[in-house]
């Protein structure tokens, strides 16, 4: 599709969708916990995309992948799902989704830096700037006093900005990974294979840590599920 800005319009349709979705998660995670509604929205998600694949290409399922594709697609899905929205999620909790969507801001500059160490990629000046002005940026604001409850104000949770940190690096280093698996690969198809790793990623946390009924409890709370 050659229409003008048409990747622009797409990057700015998803910043769009994050700040949206932010907001329900929040809510969601405060009321069941982070880890049950990170498997209940890959779950919702791949539902969506089975039938658009199915329009989009004749086939429901990603199954004319390479190995190598399912390869690089799967770890990236590991990486910027299980252990990405792991982080994420759970600094929504901590932080709140404002303070959590800003730390992502830091994805596009680590993700710049990743593919200048591992693919080496060229980076101007003006983009080392940029990089720069986004770090600086993000941690003015992290460093400042947030407005409390009660007398005075507080520092945000060191914790919690330690998982949105994890969270943009999940998110770059899955980036960086989905662009040696995807190549010329549908981008539907490409992502739903990074669903379902992260979906089996999260599966295996549910049953080392024994959390499936919290799992099941999530399902069973309408308030949740209606966010999620």
């Amino acid at each position: 599709m050659n229409l003008p800005y048409y990747g622009e319009s797409a990057a700015l349709a998803t910043a769009v969708c994050w700040a949206v979705t932010a907001l329900a998660f929040e809510s969601a995670g405060r009321r069941v916990g982070s880890l049950p509604v990170n498997l209940i929205r890959l779950l919702m998600g791949f539902a969506f995309l089975v039938p658009v694949m199915w329009w989009r290409r004749g086939i429901p399922l990603p199954t004319d992948a390479t190995p190598e594709a399912w390869l690089w697609l799967g770890v990236s899905g590991l990486v910027g799902f299980a252990f990405g929205d792991l982080c994420l999620f759970r600094a929504f909790v901590l932080i709140g989704s404002r303070l959590s969507i800003l730390l992502m801001s830091l994805v596009p500059p680590l993700t710049a830096m990743i593919g200048w160490l591992i693919l080496r990629e060229s980076l101007a000046p003006m983009e080392w700037l940029g990089m720069a002005l986004t770090v600086g940026g993000v941690t003015w604001v992290v460093l400042e006093r947030m407005p409390d409850t009660g007398a005075g104000s507080r520092r945000p949770s060191t914790v919690g900005v330690l998982l949105g940190i994890g969270g943009a690096l999940g998110q770059a280093i899955g980036l960086v990974l989905s662009k040696f698996g995807m190549q010329d690969y549908d981008p539907f198809a490409a992502n739903s294979i990074r669903v379902l790793a992260g979906i089996v990623g999260f599966a295996a946390i549910f049953s080392f840590t024994g959390g499936w009924s919290r799992f099941v409890q999530a399902l069973r709370n309408p308030a949740a599920m209606q966010r999620t």
